[in-house]
């Protein structure tokens, strides 16, 4: 199930590291000299074995630039200036590139070692030729000498449990990080050392690959003997390493207890907890990625005071920090209208300079007026264009503050609006990048309720935020009052996440929507159904909001609304039958 070739061993404990160079998506040249000091780091520390992640050499993430022969031709020559610059070292190491065989282009691992290039191996879940040495520039790979075997793979080698007790494994990876995949990455590994004898290097990309879709980690681990002997991730450039004595390797079958999981977060509450935690790493991390790229001096957020613009405003701070910046960096807008509440306003401005962010009022209801006189529109005609020239004004003014002072605007709308439409199109529904756009409105409760703990400053602030009904504060409230509370209109969140849930991962249409929220909420059945109906009208109709949103990380269970494959032109059709037929029963 995966490639083969055969090495010289010494009578000694064999070191094994893994790494994850700073990768830049599409700059071969970049990504060359950053793999030549990560393999003279390693042959630093007398490594055997060097594992660097799949497709490193060009970046993971280029989609269907891995056809063009442009890139596939850097990439090529780059390996035989990785040979000359570490002509004198002696770790053997591999390093992943696209490359053409047989006329298509597959993702593949180069073997290469001290000034040769050993073999070009490609990462296939299938069967795929042993030893495969191609030619190379004009020039036939080396074989390198039998004893013991080592084995490359990709992302699934947690399927290729035929491997012999003493076998190293390199694991090229390239599966996106998730609130969860380290310590199941973490948990696979384990138990792919034991059962099969081997030891393991396994490298995912750099944290500094593309956030257009994902977001990535560096997981970096090795692993022997049903342990993880060392890992490292979230790091600049995470590297790992230890000695393995692969003579003494045997397989066993190891006893473990993986977390139970049938929601977005594990039933364990610790586990959660470091779910949670980690969410919020992965958010930072995505908009450091992308701040980086486009040179930002910092971030411009919409803060109304409600939970969304809150975990941003976290994130954006989180992300400040690691680039150095300073939290006033930050700048945290708020934008009063017709129906905005003290409470919220007070929040808003409470928690951005609770923060250290910059914090900037605008209020929005004299430029509305005047576009209502512009467009005919009776101010007190409280209809849907009343309430979305709100949202677009809001928006307009976020990205011309952005384009202004050169500031990432970071949008703040989460899995749950989008599943439902509850956004504005052109409104709320457009920012530069999404970074809640992953994550429903229940985990994002728990994240903010644990971010309390880091931001201790703006506890008490976010507790408040915590208790605030959610409201799209877009009509008139009566003596600063909440006048629209979103759950009162549509039903629980509670609902509509575990719909979102069961429908996208676990596949259920109607029926099964209703017996798991029968089965995990206290809700009454009458409730459950009505909710259900807001929820599949209101997800059937909603596709074209989604199908434009911004870029956004798929942090939650690489669940977002880019995940959603359908036509914006569907119906509910067969799940609207259904879900008639329910009532009949």
């Amino acid at each position: 199930m995966y490639n083969a070739i055969r090495v010289s061993q010494e009578q000694r404990p064999l070191r094994l590291a893994a790494a994850s160079p700073r990768v830049v998506p599409g700059d071969v040249r970049a990504n060359t000299e950053a793999i030549i000091q990560c393999i003279r780091r390693a042959d630093g520390l007398r490594v055997d074995f060097l594992a660097l992640p799949a497709l490193c050499l060009t970046g993971a993430t280029l989609g269907a630039l891995y056809a063009y022969d442009v890139l596939l031709n850097a990439a090529s020559g780059a390996l035989e200036e990785i040979c000359r610059a570490v002509r004198n070292t002696k770790v053997t190491v591999s390093v992943g590139l696209p490359y053409r065989i047989d006329d298509e282009v597959l993702s593949c691992a180069a073997i290469l070692r001290s000034d040769r290039v050993y073999a070009i191996l490609p990462l296939s879940q299938g069967e795929s030729p042993f030893g495969f040495t191609p030619y190379l520039c004009g020039r036939r790979a080396m074989p390198l000498t039998p004893i013991p075997r080592l084995r490359v793979v990709g992302d699934v080698i947690f399927s290729a449990m035929d491997a012999s007790p003493g076998d190293v494994i390199i694991s090229q990876a390239s599966a996106n990080a998730t609130a969860s995949s380290f310590r199941k990455t973490l948990e696979a590994l384990r138990l792919c050392a034991a059962r099969t004898g081997s030891a393991i290097a396994y490298a995912a990309p750099n944290p500094g690959e593309s956030g257009t879709s994902f977001v990535f980690d560096g997981c970096c681990a090795i692993a022997a003997g049903g342990e993880i002997l060392a890992s490292a991730c979230m790091e600049e450039e995470p590297f790992a390493y230890a000695d393995i004595d692969a003579g003494a390797l045997c397989p066993f079958e190891p006893f473990f207890h993986p977390a139970a999981q049938t929601s977005y977060l594990p039933e364990d509450e610790t586990l959660a907890r470091e779910d949670c935690v980690r969410i919020l790493a992965l958010q930072a991390a995505a908009l450091v990625r992308r701040a980086s790229h486009i040179g930002s001096k910092g971030f411009v957020i919409g803060v109304s005071g409600g939970l969304d613009s809150a975990l941003a405003l976290l994130a954006a701070v989180a992300a400040a920090e690691k680039l150095g910046m300073p939290s006033s960096q930050v700048v945290g807008i708020s934008m009063p209208g017709f129906g905005s509440s003290r409470r919220t306003r007070s929040n808003a401005k409470a928690l951005v300079e609770a923060l250290g962010c910059t914090y900037r009022e605008i209020d929005i209801t004299a430029s509305c007026r005047q576009h209502f006189m512009d467009i005919g529109q009776d101010e007190n005609e409280h209809n849907v264009v009343f309430e979305n020239a709100q949202a677009r004004e809001r928006t307009q003014i976020l990205l011309d503050v952005s384009n202004k002072e050169g500031l990432l605007d970071v949008g703040t709308g989460d899995l749950s609006e989008a599943a439902l439409g509850w956004t504005t199109f052109g409104g709320d529904h457009l920012a530069q990048y999404g970074v809640n756009a992953s994550i429903p409105k229940t985990v994002m409760r728990r994240v903010v309720a644990v971010a309390k703990e880091r931001f201790v400053n703006a506890a008490p602030i976010l507790q408040d935020i915590l208790d605030t009904p959610v409201s799209p504060e877009l009509l008139p409230g009566k003596d600063g009052e909440i006048a629209q509370k979103t759950e009162e209109l549509i039903g629980s969140y509670t609902l509509h996440d575990l719909f979102i849930y069961e429908m996208v991962v676990n596949n259920k249409g109607p029926r099964g929507l209703y017996e798991a929220a029968r089965e995990k909420t206290d809700f009454e059945e009458t409730e459950i159904y009505r909710v259900l109906g807001v929820f599949l009208k209101r997800f059937f109709a909603q596709q074209f909001k989604r199908v434009c949103a911004p870029e956004a990380p798929l942090i939650l269970l690489s669940i977002a609304p880019v995940c959603f494959p359908f036509p914006s032109d569907m119906r509910a059709g067969a799940f609207w039958e259904e879900y008639e037929a329910m009532s009949r029963d």
